[in-house]
């Protein structure tokens, strides 16, 4: 019984996805034309407050989050940007 429930919900699926594509196609729409829209990033980028040396790499950090492990026990106003 479980398996024909699995079936028969996979196979409403499918089918919400064929009329999805077929609405799509009817208004001339292709599914990158949504992913356009979807993918705006709201967020606005913030410049790295902190900048350490750490295993050969320069690792910034904007302060803001957890701090990587490369700032841990670490005097911040030594190392601002």
């Amino acid at each position: 019984q479980l398996i024909d429930t699995a079936i028969e919900k996979y196979t409403q699926q499918q089918e919400a996805k064929k009329e999805v594509l077929d609405l799509l196609k009817e208004k001339g729409l292709t599914l990158e034309d949504l992913q356009d829209v979807a993918s705006t990033d709201k967020r606005t980028k913030v410049k790295p407050k902190y900048r350490i040396e750490y295993n050969g790499e320069i690792v910034e950090w904007t302060g803001r989050g957890k701090r990587p492990k490369a700032f841990q026990g670490v005097d911040l106003t030594k190392h601002l940007a």
